[in-house]
Formats: C-alpha cells, sequence, structure tokens
C-alpha cells in the first residue's frame, strides 16, 4: 500500500513537471547580473557558533572549511594536499612528523578535541608537529583534514568580515562570499530572481528542476559519502529485542525512499558498502517477504520514534514511519527519550573507513546513500563540490560585466 501511494505521488510530481515544460520553455534565463565581487550563498543552516569542531551538516562544513584551515587538505578528488602543514611522513604509520605553520596551535586543538585518542602530541618547534599514535593508522593524513583539526584561531582560506547566525560575510583577494540562512524554497525562488547566485534544492524537487528549462543549466548534482539512516538509542526497545529491530530493517521500504528523497540520484543502502543496486534490489525483495510474515509472532511492543528538528529530517523519517505502520509495526513520534531516531551522517573526510569510523559500535538501519543538490548561477565560473559537500571557492570567478542589483 505505502509503495503503491508513493509510486503514485511520485508520478504525481513528474506529471506536473512535465506538463508545465512547454511555459517554461519560453521563460526568460537566468539573471546573470548581480554585485560586482561578492557571490550570494544561501544555506540551509548556517554554523552558529563558528566553531570547527562543530561542523556536521554539509551546509555547516562548507561554511567551516571556507573560514579554518586545516593541517591537511584534500582536492575535489579527494587526493591530499598541503594546509597548515606542508609535509608530512611516518615511521610505520605510528610515529608522525610534520612541518606546519602554527603548530602549537593544531597540537592543542587535536587535545582539546580528542580527535586521536591515546597520540602523544606535541610541538617542540615553531614548525614541528610530532604526533605518537598507540597503533598503526595509515589514514591519520586524512584525520588531519576533518574541520575538527582546524585551530579555530588560525586564519583561514577567507577572512570573516562579519558574522551573526542569519550571515557570514568571509573575504579574499578582492572576492566577498555573502552565506544568508534562507529556507530551501524561499532560496530557490531568490535564485530565479538573481538575488543568490547559490542556492539548495528543496527536498523532492531535483527531477522538478531538471525537468524546467530555465532551472536544467543551473542544477548540480552530487553524490555524498553520507548515509541516511535510522540509529537505535542504547538501551531502547529496539536495541532489547534484536529480533524486531531485524524485521525493521527488512521491512525499511528503501525503494519508495529512494524514488521520493534522493529521487533516483542515489542507491539504497543495506549495509555500510555499496553493492550493486539489483543485487540490492533482489536481497531487499528476499528479506522482506520473509520478514513480512514473522510481524504476527513479533512481540506486541510499542517503539517511540524522535521528532526530528530539521524538517527535511522529519519529511525522510516519516516516509519510512508511514511504511512502517501500514505493515502493523507498532510505531509512534514521541518526543522524550526515543528507541530511534532518522539521521543523515556525512563522513568527516573522503574516505569510506570515515563512514564505518562514524558509526563504529552504533546499532543502526541504512536506508539510503545521499545527494546534494545545489543550483548555481551561470555568472558563477569554477564552482564544483567534492563528496563532502565543500566548495573551493578560492577557485571561484565571476562572469564579467557584472551589475549591483
Amino acid at each position: 500500500m505505502a509503495r503503491g501511494r508513493a509510486a503514485a505521488l511520485l508520478a504525481l510530481v513528474l506529471l506536473a513537471a512535465g506538463c508545465g515544460s512547454h511555459a517554461e520553455t519560453k521563460a526568460p534565463p537566468l539573471p546573470v547580473t548581480g554585485p560586482p565581487g561578492v557571490v550570494r550563498i544561501g544555506l540551509a543552516h548556517i554554523l552558529w557558533p563558528l566553531d570547527p569542531a562543530r561542523a556536521r551538516t554539509r551546509d555547516e562544513v562548507a561554511l567551516a572549511r571556507t573560514l579554518f584551515a586545516t593541517p591537511i587538505r584534500t582536492d575535489a578528488r579527494g587526493a591530499l594536499r598541503p594546509g597548515l602543514c606542508s609535509t608530512w611522513r611516518s615511521a610505520e604509520s605510528v610515529s608522525w612528523h610534520l612541518r606546519c605553520s602554527y603548530a602549537s596551535s593544531i597540537a592543542s586543538t587535536l587535545r582539546r578535541v580528542r580527535l586521536l585518542p591515546g597520540a602523544k602530541i606535541s610541538a617542540p618547534g615553531q614548525r614541528t608537529l610530532l604526533i605518537r599514535l598507540p597503533a598503526q593508522n595509515r589514514e591519520l593524513p586524512y584525520l588531519l583534514t576533518e574541520t575538527r583539526a582546524a585551530p579555530p584561531g588560525v586564519p583561514g582560506p577567507f577572512r570573516l568580515v562579519s558574522a551573526s547566525p542569519q550571515r557570514v560575510v568571509a573575504e579574499r583577494n578582492g572576492l566577498k562570499l555573502d552565506f544568508q540562512e534562507v529556507e530551501p524554497y524561499a532560496a530557490q525562488r531568490l535564485f530565479r530572481r538573481g538575488r543568490l547566485d547559490e542556492a539548495p534544492v528543496p527536498l523532492g524537487d531535483i527531477q522538478a528542476a531538471l525537468r524546467n528549462p530555465t532551472l536544467k543549466p543551473a542544477v548540480r548534482i552530487k553524490r555524498l559519502l553520507a548515509l541516511d539512516l535510522v540509529a537505535t538509542t542504547p538501551g531502547g526497545t529496539l536495541a532489547r529485542l534484536p529480533a524486531v529491530r531485524q524485521v525493521y530493517d527488512d521491512t525499511a521500504d528503501r525503494a519508495d525512499y529512494q524514488a521520493l528523497v534522493p529521487e533516483f540520484e542515489a542507491p539504497p543502502a543495506t549495509s555500510l558498502r555499496e553493492l550493486p543496486a539489483k543485487k540490492i534490489a533482489r536481497a531487499a525483495v528476499v528479506a522482506s517477504r520473509a520478514a513480512k510474515k514473522q510481524i504476527a509472532g513479533l512481540p506486541r511492543v510499542a517503539v517511540r520514534f524522535a521528532e526530528p528538528s530539521n524538517p527535511d529530517d522529519a519529511y525522510s523519517a516519516n516516509l519510512l514511519i508511514a511504511a512502517w505502520r501500514d505493515l502493523g509495526l507498532g510505531l509512534f513520534v514521541a518526543r522524550g527519550k526515543p528507541d530511534a531516531r532518522f539521521e543523515r551522517v556525512l563522513a568527516a573526510y573522503p574516505r569510506p573507513n570515515a563512514i564505518r569510523t562514524a558509526l563504529r559500535g552504533r546499532q543502526i538501519m541504512p536506508i539510503a546513500w545521499a545527494v546534494d543538490a545545489r543550483l548555481v548561477s551561470p555568472r558563477v565560473r569554477g564552482w564544483s563540490e567534492d563528496e563532502l559537500g565543500s566548495v573551493d571557492y578560492s577557485r571561484i570567478r565571476l562572469r564579467a560585466p557584472s551589475r549591483s542589483r
């Protein structure tokens, strides 16, 4: 029933987009004017306070990487590049010697945020950073690309001009970045009027944007190294009853979720490894059929699902909850201590191990891999996004001529 309802809803969305295509074809092109030397960027959420250790979501990480410098960084392809540290070498991946600017500030930050538990970290010289790990770890350079490793008091790629919970302005070599916290649908309207140069595509609107002749050239879609998942609470009902938890996992309607949330731009997930879509679909159908037969014999327990504060998370969670309730599972949304919650977990650095490390020791039900969809003005040149959703704004150039609005 849930699948049929979702499929019908998707068909209506696509039909509506198709019905309007003739009218949209005649629509004027997107404006290419704007204030000289200013890129106006709409974010669904601004990192506040401006502490790189607190960055978790795509928007927070993108802003943190613009304002703060990490010891090592990665490029758009995920390759390591110098940051505050120009060189790094190791002895058997245990003892690491790095040559860095602001070595003492980096050492203090690494100890404060506990990025390397059990490690001995020191800065014996002004430009020398020494790290001795309790065990081998070849991925240490990638750990030092995390936003948590960025010393807050050290100058970053862009200089902060002004900041508030709703707006952050930064500058570099005459280019200003104007980050504004804007609800996605409002951001899309501002983008179409030429008032924003970058804006998020609202959840569920990717296909509609791609079918809109005016917006299609501006759409940028990027698969993220991120998972949408349901996490169980230690000591909660699902954590105590593994048989019940397994039925929830096996009956999660990942196919409808894929159609309505990432809109076929990212595959469903049944584990922390990316598997061929056909293999996932085949295994999911078999597991779901078997699990549905077990529902009548399960203990009759109420499962409390956390009420998401983020509207996008609430939409995604409600799709899953509705499908589970249609099957007769005792699920309800409640405040207070929940038994499970919906989350999007973004890797801290561009390596598959980063997801596994972030989720180590947690009981989860993977639902789908994630995508980010943005609208980028034709006046912007050099825009690209990496697997973490970060944009190297230092490479941005604006199309000339540009006129203030």
